[in-house]
């Protein structure tokens, strides 16, 4: 019982890994994320925090969703981020909570960094190239490939209590 428990829970970790590949292969793509890429994420929490092998404190998970969300609402109303960055950074601090929230923004961070770098030497190519005449500030940088890396990296660290009990 306690196999197929634990067998359930990584199946439940797989399957929000997969939807944050999802949302950010869709953002690479179309520079959108699905609502529904969204709403799987919080869907799939509770049945995470059921089958954890550990008590999950709900109140604090919640706590740290509520507080992304506001200040990701604060960012959007500023036109600095976009609606479907905040709602996929918001569903997954819901993962992170207070115990992995910090390593969450960090690896966004790093992350996104590495995205808007890229995509400013794909545009400085492009500019030199003559292909195409974009200025660098205006450059769309599709950040839910960074979201989807910082989730990874909690959804690694919240397997690891399964895959390597001590």
């Amino acid at each position: 019982m306690v196999l197929a428990l634990a067998t359930f829970h990584i199946a439940v970790l797989v399957a929000a890994a997969a939807l944050l590949v999802a949302a950010a292969v869709n953002d690479a793509r179309h520079y959108r994320i699905p609502n529904i890429i969204c709403a799987g994420l919080l869907v799939l929490f509770p049945v995470f925090a059921a089958t954890a092998p550990h008590p999950i404190e709900w109140d604090q998970h919640l706590m740290v969703f509520a507080l992304v969300l506001i200040a990701g609402f604060v960012m959007y109303i500023g036109d600095l981020a976009g609606a479907g960055d905040i709602k996929l950074m918001a569903a997954t601090s819901l993962w992170a909570g207070p115990h992995f929230i910090s390593v969450f923004l960090i690896m966004t961070a790093f992350a996104g960094g590495l995205v808007a770098l890229t995509m400013a030497l794909i545009t400085y190519t492009r500019n030199f190239s003559g292909k195409q005449a974009v200025a660098l500030g205006k450059v769309p940088i599709p950040y839910g490939i960074a979201i989807a890396i910082g989730g990874l990296s909690i959804l690694y660290l919240l397997s690891q209590p399964i895959l390597f009990p001590g």
